[in-house]
C-alpha cells in the first residue's frame, strides 16, 4: 500500500471516530436546583448554588458518577410557592428526577405534593418546618427540623433572664417562622415565660421596620425574637438600635450568614443566634472546603453552601454505591445507610428521611460571628 493510499485510509478511520463520536455523545447525569436566587432573601439560595456546584465539579473532576458527568439545570423559585411549583413542573418536563432544594420551608406546600405524585426524589439542604417532618414521601432533609431550633433559642432567652418576650415574624415564610414562634411559646410557658406580643411582616415588599419596631417597644419585652431572613433582621435591629434600646435581641438561624453582618453593622453587635455550623471547627473536610469556596467565590462559606455541598455528596455517593438513577431506589438506600460524615459533624437520616444535627450558640461581636461555649 502506498504511502497516499494510508493517508486516505487514516483519513477515512478518523472521520469514522469523529462520525461515531457525534451520534454517540458522553452520557451525563442530570439533576435541579431549585432555590429563591432573587430578592431580598436570596441570600441562602445564592450560597446553597454556589455550595452546590463545588460538590458538582469536585465529582466531575473525580470522574463523574458511575462514568457519568453531572450537569444541572438551576432554576430561581423567587420564594414563591406558585413560582416553585412551576419551576419543579419545568424539571420534571426536562426529564429531572432529582432535585436539590428548596431552600425555605414554605415552599414545600405546592411542590412537595408534585414530587411524591411524580416520583422525583427532593433532597433539601434548607427546609426545616416541623411540619415536614415523620412523613413517608419523596423528600429527604439534610437539616434538624425546626422544633430543635426552637428549644435552643428559648432555652438562651430564659438562661439570660428572659421571660416576657415579643416576636417579629416573617409571613411568607410561615411554615418555618409560625412553628419556631408556637415553640418557643410552649418552650417558655414551661418555664414560666411568655410571648407578650407577636407581629406579622411580609417580606420582599419593604415592610415598615420602624412602625413595627415602635410597636414591638410600646410594649416593654424583656427579650425580642426576629425570624427573618438576614435583610430583614438586619433591617429590624437598626430600628431598635437607631432607638437606643437595650432590649436584647435573638435571631433564628435562616439570618445567619454573612449578609447579617454586612447590612446590620453596629446595629446587630450582641445578638445572638444559633447556627447549624462551627465557624471555627478545624475538621479538614471543612478547612479545605471553605479555602476552596474562599478562593472560587470571595467569602466564607454559610450554612446553606455547607449544606447544599452535603446533600449533593450523599445524592452521588450513593448514585455510586447502588449503581442506579432511579429516585425509589435511592431515597431507600439513603434512609437505609443512616448516618453520614458531613463536614463538620454527622448527619443522622431516619425512617422518614428527616436529619438530626447539632446546633451552636453565637453571637456578634467587634463585627465577627462568635461562638459561645
Amino acid at each position: 500500500m502506498d504511502v497516499k493510499k494510508i493517508i486516505f485510509f487514516a483519513i477515512l478511520v478518523v472521520s469514522a471516530i469523529i462520525v461515531i463520536t457525534a451520534c454517540f455523545p458522553k452520557k451525563t447525569v442530570t439533576i435541579g436546583f431549585s432555590a429563591g436566587l432573587t430578592g431580598s432573601t436570596s441570600d441562602m439560595g445564592v450560597n446553597g448554588r454556589n455550595g452546590l456546584m463545588m460538590a458538582v465539579n469536585e465529582v466531575n473532576a473525580a470522574g463523574g458518577v458511575n462514568n457519568r458527568q453531572v450537569e444541572v439545570i438551576i432554576k430561581d423559585d423567587q420564594n414563591n410557592p406558585e413560582t416553585a411549583l412551576a419551576v419543579d413542573q419545568e424539571l420534571y418536563e426536562e426529564g429531572v428526577s432529582f432535585i436539590i432544594g428548596h431552600m425555605t420551608s414554605n415552599m414545600a406546600e405546592l411542590s412537595l405534593p408534585f414530587v411524591n405524585d411524580n416520583d422525583l426524589l427532593m433532597i433539601s439542604p434548607t427546609m426545616s418546618s416541623y411540619e415536614l417532618v415523620n412523613q413517608d414521601d419523596h423528600f429527604i432533609s439534610v437539616v434538624s427540623s425546626n422544633d430543635v431550633e426552637a428549644a435552643f433559642i428559648a432555652k438562651i432567652i430564659l438562661e439570660k433572664g428572659g421571660k416576657n418576650v415579643a416576636v417579629i415574624y416573617e409571613s411568607q415564610n410561615g411554615s418555618y417562622t409560625n412553628t419556631i414562634k408556637s415553640f418557643i411559646g410552649s418552650d417558655l410557658a414551661e418555664k414560666g415565660g411568655q410571648i407578650i406580643y407577636q407581629e406579622a411582616f411580609q417580606g420582599g415588599n419593604n415592610p415598615p421596620y420602624l412602625e413595627i419596631a415602635n410597636r414591638v417597644s410600646s410594649m416593654q419585652p424583656d427579650s425580642i425574637v426576629i425570624l427573618a431572613s438576614s435583610f430583614d433582621a438586619a433591617m429590624f435591629c437598626q430600628q431598635f438600635y437607631k432607638s437606643g434600646s437595650q432590649v436584647p435581641l435573638y435571631l433564628s438561624l435562616w439570618a445567619m450568614n454573612n449578609d447579617l453582618i454586612l447590612q446590620g453593622g453596629d446595629a446587630v453587635e450582641g445578638v445572638q443566634i444559633p447556627s447549624l455550623i462551627d465557624t471555627q471547627s478545624q475538621k479538614p473536610e471543612y478547612v479545605n472546603f471553605k479555602e476552596s469556596y474562599l478562593k472560587q467565590y470571595g467569602s466564607a462559606p454559610t450554612f446553606a453552601a455547607i449544606y447544599a455541598y452535603e446533600a449533593a455528596k450523599i445524592l452521588f455517593e450513593t448514585m455510586e454505591t447502588k449503581n442506579s438513577f432511579d429516585p425509589e431506589i435511592i431515597k431507600e438506600a439513603i434512609i437505609k445507610k443512616s448516618t453520614y460524615r458531613g463536614l463538620q459533624d454527622e448527619i443522622t437520616i431516619d425512617e422518614n428521611g428527616d436529619a438530626k444535627r447539632s446546633l451552636y450558640h453565637y453571637l456578634i461581636k467587634d463585627g465577627q460571628f462568635e461562638k459561645v461555649d
